[in-house]
């Protein structure tokens, strides 16, 4: 395949990459979400499925039927066993990561790899998540509370020996999330992979793309937002969906910080000043809600503050539920 701009150099340079979904029971989100990866522009692309604890073989029914598509089953249950599965499993140079409910751009893969071409320091890389509809009241709502957009400006993040970097840092949910996210991949081994305490499937809920953009920071690599890898994610449709997801970003921002405050205790006091700092903005969009019906971005502000109480004692009581963590 030839780049954009037909030189042959740009081929033989250009970083082997494999995609990962890691997905559970849900094969209609995993078709859609094939459909636009199998579309991507990029000239040594691996595609690899980790099927997580399946229920059912909807997932490996579907794979089989697909050419070009390697499918894994992972089954210990938990998003960052999926995760560190891929890991394990992962042929290219760079490792990135989507959702089964999400919908990737063709230019998604080269824009992320274009970026750790250009830069040495890089470890990891994010990109702009947009909304695949709005169709619903909930899908609205979380474009106003939420939102995973984070803005068409290229921004770098290098700690470059700064301490704590929590302290600038702690934040790294600004930076992206996990359906839009790609590594090198020998950074994550040098990190010993995902933290299975983390994430989806565990009590935490999540908290494990923050986490790793942490470390891959603390470890003194780049993390770098690039707004032109674009990739589409389908909502919670309906306002029940939407409480509950917006109470796990609670519990899971507060396990992240458990977590971090516990393995770094050189940034404990910094990460305890991060979740004062959360609480105390969700405490005032209860008071005063963001733009937008007062009454739902009420009932979501306090959903995200039960979440974030709930959360202090998820992690320790995570990894118990596991017998994992790093």
């Amino acid at each position: 395949m030839a780049s954009a701009d037909g030189s042959a150099g740009d081929i033989v340079a250009a970083p082997s990459v494999t995609v990962a979904v890691c997905t559970r029971d849900r094969a209609e989100d995993l078709a859609r979400c094939l459909d636009a990866l199998q579309q991507l522009d990029y000239p040594r692309l691996e595609l690899l499925v980790v099927d997580n604890a399946p229920a059912t073989p909807a997932t490996e029914q579907l794979i089989a039927g697909r050419a070009g598509v390697r499918y894994v089953r992972e089954p210990r249950p938990g998003l960052d066993h999926a995760r560190n599965r891929a890991l394990a499993e992962a042929r290219g140079e760079l490792l990135a990561f989507t959702d089964d409910d999400v919908v990737v751009d063709p230019s998604w893969v080269a824009a992320l790899a274009g970026v750790f071409r250009q830069d040495p320091r890089v470890g990891a890389v994010t990109g702009l998540v947009l909304p695949l509809e709005l169709e619903t009241e909930a899908q609205r709502l979380f474009e106003r509370y939420r939102s995973f957009a984070r803005g068409g400006v290229r921004v770098r993040a290098e700690a470059a020996g700064e301490r704590p970097v929590a302290e600038r840092y702690g934040m790294t949910g600004s930076f992206g999330t996990g359906a839009n996210m790609a590594f090198r991949r020998r950074v994550l081994h040098e990190l010993g992979g995902f933290d299975p305490s983390l994430g989806a499937g565990t009590p935490t809920r999540g908290g494990d793309d923050l986490d790793i953009f942490f470390r891959v920071l603390k470890a003194g690599w780049a993390l770098v937002y690039e707004p032109a890898a674009v990739v589409h994610h389908r909502h919670r449709r309906e306002m029940a969906e939407l409480v509950s997801q917006i109470r796990d970003h609670g519990v899971s921002f507060s396990s992240y910080v458990v977590r971090g405050a516990s393995r770094h205790p050189d940034e404990r006091w910094a990460f305890a000043r991060l979740w004062g700092r959360w609480a105390a903005k969700t405490c005032f969009r209860v008071v005063r809600p963001k733009s937008g019906p007062a009454a739902p971005m009420r009932r979501l502000a306090l959903a995200e503050l039960e979440g974030l109480l709930r959360g202090l004692g998820r992690y320790p009581r995570a990894r118990t539920f596991t017998g994992n963590g790093r």
